[in-house]
């Protein structure tokens, strides 16, 4: 079958729409729809060239939309049901999918890194070529065959403007927090970073109960967005040491960097009290390379650790999330951004690498 994409053809080049052909889904595929697809910062830094991926690729992972199509041996989901893509299948052998942590899948990152779906493939291609997939999705689509575990099923009507951030935006920063950082009720917390990611963990944190959320960015308009989300203070990172001086002049309980640059890093492992813990949880570009002083963990006693897709299954964390928003603990409305067809991808993409305090959807 055919359908239209968007296909990255290099660093500093625009994205190519245009027809390509899918496969039909197999017996454990299906058919989805897409709806929106939200532009992630794991798109940008292959945008930007600071990741080297096969190419022609289908950039995208963060989306939700409805299924069209399911295969012989798929049972759990049928034409009509409202789904969100999870870039992480579990591929049940490797000893990190046994405890519970696809993302950290070898197989996976390895199909990430070749651009093709966890079995080699991409089922994707465009004049007799193959054309890759972006974080092993490639969902800048308007129809797009996934593996059954990759479409999690939404139930009730969230709209799918919303649903998309839950895909990867939201189970990153809000698991980052509750299956991470696990802050104790009555912390401080801080959140380095207020893009997509940052504001979920800025609602992670409020969830968690944190007493004071403190986030930093150095642009204004994303630090207000952080304020209404939940982050009881906020400051440019020069006005940061005055701020933490009134509630926490030993440094936060929980710093969470949700930029991943290792100078954010850095800053967040400075502003962490002794004896605390410091996540990171953005992705820095590729070679990338922290300078840490053992002190800071031997004297100090502070921890640093990682969180990669929100440290837990999304099958498990999804109807976690789906409960918060329902209860309305979890908001995604706020933080839908600017809107774009898939003609103007290449428009949704300079917004976001412009530092839009929305996330940038794109509506195929």
């Amino acid at each position: 079958m055919k359908t239209r994409a968007a296909l990255f053809h290099g660093a500093g080049q625009p994205l190519e729409v245009r027809e390509i052909e899918l496969r039909e889904p197999r017996p454990h595929e299906v058919l989805v729809r897409l709806k929106a697809v939200g532009v992630c910062g794991t798109d940008l830094h292959v945008v930007k060239g600071e990741w080297e991926r096969p190419k022609p690729m289908v950039l995208g992972h963060e989306g939700a939309g409805t299924v069209e199509a399911v295969g012989a041996e798929v049972d759990l989901l049928q034409p009509g049901d409202a789904v969100v893509l999870s870039w992480a299948p579990s591929c049940g052998e490797c000893a990190d999918c046994r405890r519970g942590r696809p993302a950290a899948c070898i197989e996976l990152q390895r199909a990430i890194g070749n651009g093709t779906l966890l079995d080699g493939t991409t089922g994707l291609a465009a004049d007799g070529e193959t054309v890759y997939r972006g974080t092993a999705t490639g969902a800048l689509s308007e129809l797009l065959t996934v593996d059954a575990d990759v479409a999690l099923p939404l139930g009730g009507d969230l709209p799918l403007q919303h649903a998309a951030l839950l895909g990867c935006a939201a189970l990153t920063g809000v698991g980052a927090v509750l299956f991470q950082a696990r802050p104790e009720p009555g912390s401080v917390v801080l959140v380095v970073g207020a893009g997509g990611v940052g504001q979920f963990c800025v609602q992670g944190a409020r969830i968690a109960g944190a007493a004071e959320i403190v986030c930093v960015d150095p642009l204004e308009a994303r630090l207000e967005q952080a304020a209404r989300l939940g982050a009881s203070r906020t400051a440019t990172p020069e006005e940061l040491p005055e701020t933490l001086r009134g509630v926490a002049p030993d440094g936060a309980d929980v710093a969470l960097d949700a930029v991943g640059a290792p100078e954010t890093t850095s800053f967040s492992l400075r502003w962490t009290r002794n004896g605390g813990r410091t996540v990171l949880v953005g992705l820095p570009a590729a070679g990338e390379r922290l300078d840490l002083d053992p002190a800071e963990f031997v004297r100090r006693e502070k921890e640093l650790t990682g969180s990669m897709y929100g440290s837990e299954d999304p099958r498990h964390a999804l109807p976690l999330l789906l409960e918060h928003v329902r209860s309305g603990a979890l908001q995604l409305e706020p933080l839908v951004g600017p809107t774009f067809t898939l003609d103007d991808v290449n428009e949704a993409v300079e917004a976001s690498l412009a530092g839009s305090p929305g996330r940038v959807l794109v509506l195929p």
